[in-house]
């Protein structure tokens, strides 16, 4: 049988449960003196709580029987809330599902719902079909999306999503929705194999996630039309009003790339916005540093200080988006039959809770987990370091030569922005002299884990570096970057050593080191431990000009061709919008 995040009800727990509604019978647990958030009425009224087992069987002023099997909790000083849903979680930036999974519980966090980009493209379908259940049994709920493109236009990388396997995917009871859909261009012209994946996600039945960052409302109504039903690439208030006009649900976004929320929320009041049972909250797969501030009860938070009233904060990260998945019959609420996620608040003025209840059972408090989050063993499921090439690095791989005219050079506009300038630069022995220019240009590089070819280039914005080297990547290749060829060598050649990582050199040596065990994305670290680490390589990043919201996003999606406007790929320097390659990759050493 397979795992299941929300275990099913067999015929002896309903009779149970309905024996426990009804008072004949004692509960398992009863939460006596605290006061409740009814999301359905919007009210707060004391009550006491009856569980059976993992469910809900009675929420009301009545006393439930109870023996001596019945667990007592006293809630009294309490605000009961439901447990929160993140409705669109990437969980493979750094960390990994287990440890993301386990720091979101103690937030309050009881359920996610994960992309699949990743594994889907490094794992073959058992094995990831595998890490799903697995994932499955963990204190956390864990749903999945199922992505129908890569977020790249290299062509090796469509392969395996066939309508076939996505199909497989989509029948998969772990997976709840299709997306989010980073070639829409493509499915809006018409391109058949786009248009088939879409078809195969709408026969589904399951709901499709769009990507439209500055959509028109036409855009947005064509993509309504094939089928999308979400989108959380809102960045002004009129964006979020144009995808609820189109019939879509609205994901307000606040993430370590897009901090939006408090300034969506002000305009929607601006423009008199009142309706937001079809409005959600996401973090967004933000950066571990980030989430020091916390999870999903930290948009509360933000949403609760920008004015919105407390039910509807609460409502967008519980019933809002259980309804969206068709899991508010189980999901989302303190009510009878749904599964008891219970968060003990301090009151509605603080979602970061003392206690968390999930499944009927506490698992964390005072935002430290009380029960084990084990990993599965990952070189079982397929998951493992990146292995030691047969090459080395050599700092000649890193010039780039020079030619007549102006060089595409790529500026760092924000954290993930690649822009076009084309600027004349001084050559010194056939290669661009950047010791030369000052400033904070820097040689970048996109080299080829299997060391077949190398993409070079000059990039600006990212601050004055003598050498980072990071397999962290959305093309799972090596990126380079620095003024000093030699160190740029020695710093790629150390995080192949590591099996994969983040590697900061200066002075020849290794000021920061972060290995990636897991394919070179991600760690076995903690949560804790990754906050420390990658906001400690934010610091020293600070410190040398990198002045954007998150490097971590910056490593990650230098490579992203779904992206503007200059971009480092395995065919060269590509230009987005014409799709020109305005510098070839070579073999390394040519």
């Amino acid at each position: 049988m397979r795992a299941l995040p929300v275990r099913p009800v067999s015929k002896e727990d309903l009779a149970r449960l309905i024996d426990v509604a009804r008072f004949r019978r004692p509960a398992t647990a009863w939460i006596r003196g605290g006061r409740v958030l009814n999301v359905y009425t919007g009210k707060v009224e004391p009550a006491n709580v009856a569980l059976s087992g993992d469910r809900i069987a009675y929420v009301g002023e009545r006393e439930p029987p109870a023996d001596g099997g019945t667990e007592i909790v006293d809630a009294g000083g309490y605000t009961l809330v439901p447990g929160y849903i993140e409705p669109h979680s990437h969980p493979s930036h750094i960390y990994n599902p287990v440890t993301l999974s386990e720091f979101a519980l103690t937030r309050g966090t009881t359920t996610l719902f994960q992309d699949d980009i990743f594994f889907f493209l490094m794992l073959e379908q058992a094995q990831l079909e595998c890490l799903m259940e697995k994932v499955a049994g963990l204190p956390a709920k864990n749903f999945w999306w199922a992505r129908l493109d890569p977020q790249k236009t290299d062509p090796e990388l469509k392969i395996p999503f066939t309508p076939e396997r996505i199909g497989r995917m989509l029948e998969h009871p772990l997976v709840m929705q299709a997306g989010e859909i980073t070639a829409w261009k493509e499915l809006l012209d018409g391109d058949p194999a786009m248009v088939e994946k879409m078809h195969t996600a709408r026969e589904s039945g399951k709901r499709i996630e769009a990507h439209n960052p500055g959509a028109t409302y036409e855009t947005l109504s064509a993509m309504a039309a094939a089928g999308a039903t979400a989108c959380h690439e809102s960045i002004t208030a009129g964006e979020v009003l144009r995808r609820l006009k189109a019939g879509m649900w609205a994901t307000l976004r606040h993430s370590s790339i897009r901090p939006d929320l408090p300034e969506l929320l002000e305009g929607l009041r601006e423009a008199g916005h009142s309706s937001w049972s079809r409005v959600m909250m996401t973090t967004d797969g933000s950066a571990p540093f980030y989430y020091e501030r916390g999870h999903q009860d930290y948009l509360v938070k933000l949403a609760l200080k920008s004015g919105l009233e407390p039910v509807e904060a609460y409502r967008m990260v519980t019933l809002n988006p259980a309804t969206y998945y068709g899991l508010d019959g189980e999901l989302g609420g303190i009510a009878p039959g749904r599964v008891a996620d219970i968060l003990f608040l301090e009151g509605l003025e603080n979602p970061a809770p003392a206690r968390v209840m999930a499944n009927g059972a506490f698992c964390a408090e005072e935002g430290r987990p009380l029960v084990e989050f084990p990993q599965p063993d990952w070189e079982d499921l397929g998951v493992r370091p990146l292995p030691r090439p047969e090459w080395r690095a050599r700092p000649d791989w890193f010039r780039v030569a020079a030619r007549d005219g102006p060089f595409p050079v790529g500026e760092l506009a924000n954290a993930v922005i690649l822009l076009r300038s084309d600027e004349e630069l001084p050559a010194k022995n056939g290669a661009y002299d950047l010791e030369a220019l000052g400033g904070d240009y820097l040689h970048a590089a996109l080299l080829d884990c299997g060391g077949e070819w190398i993409t070079t280039g000059v990039v600006k914005g990212f601050g004055r570096l003598e050498a980072l080297a990071s397999t962290y990547n959305i093309s799972r290749e090596v990126l380079a970057l620095g003024r000093d060829v030699e160190q740029m060598a020695q710093a790629v050649n150390r995080v192949m050593a590591l099996g994969g990582g983040i590697c900061l050199y200066e002075g020849g040596r290794p000021i920061f080191e972060l290995p990636l065990p897991l394919f070179g994305a991600m760690s076995r670290e903690r949560m804790d431990s990754l906050m420390r680490s990658t906001g400690e390589l934010y610091g020293l990043l600070r410190e040398r000009g990198y002045r954007h919201e998150d490097p971590i996003y910056s490593l990650l999606f230098f490579a992203a061709t779904h992206l503007p406007a200059l971009r480092f790929s395995r065919r060269g320097l590509l230009f987005v919008k014409t799709g020109e390659i305005l510098s070839p990759a070579r073999a390394p050493g040519r």
